[in-house]
């Protein structure tokens, strides 16, 4: 039987915290949980999560707020020029932007990474590269990849708390609806939740 690698596209819906909490105990370093937790609790692209620091998380009962996270992948336009096709392709220059916002130290993937975050100290929280991660992650299931992590927390947010798109919008800053409408999806249970009277 061919094995399917779990991407964006065919995330259905939120996977469940059993799952998500089965993968942290899979685990054997106490970074790789917080890792994981931190994937999916702050939703951040992989290059995000590894450049977080401690300062960046500060405790306000009962959240635990993530300040100024580096969002990556943000280009300004600076200018055109013509391919040796003749396509007019755009000049770019990266653009500095930072995201706040809250995780809920209720939900049960915080715990690993407030537990690691006690006892790490000033700095960098993950002295690891890109590559790395993704080993770790394909350790605990060959069919995952950091990204994944991602969908599944737009698609918690959605189905759990009933963030909208433009809630989304504003926990990952995002730029568009259309980004926000290609990650998250509730499934049959968010749909379901929604009929009840």
């Amino acid at each position: 039987m061919k094995k399917t690698k779990k991407s964006v596209e065919i995330v259905e819906s939120f996977c469940g915290w059993d799952y998500l909490l089965k993968l942290v105990e899979k685990c054997r370093r106490e970074v790789d949980k917080a890792l994981i937790s931190a994937l999916f609790e702050t939703g951040g692209r992989v290059s995000e999560v590894l450049q977080l620091r401690k300062d960046n998380f500060v405790v306000q009962e009962p959240f635990l707020i993530v300040k100024a996270m580096p969002v990556l992948k943000r280009y300004k336009k600076i200018g055109e020029y013509r391919d040796r096709t003749g396509r007019i392709r755009w000049r770019t220059e990266r653009k500095t932007a930072y995201r706040t916002f809250p995780i809920h130290m209720g939900e049960p993937l915080c715990k690993p990474l407030l537990e690691y975050l006690g006892g790490v100290p000033e700095g960098k929280l993950f002295n690891i590269g890109r590559t790395q991660a993704y080993r770790i992650v394909r350790k605990l299931d060959e069919n995952l990849f950091p990204h994944w992590f991602r969908a599944q927390r737009a698609s918690q947010l959605a189905l759990e708390y009933g963030f909208d798109v433009h809630d989304l919008i504003d926990f990952f800053n995002w730029k568009s609806l259309q980004t926000a409408t290609h990650y998250s999806r509730m499934g049959w249970k968010g749909l379901a939740n929604k009929m009840k009277r």
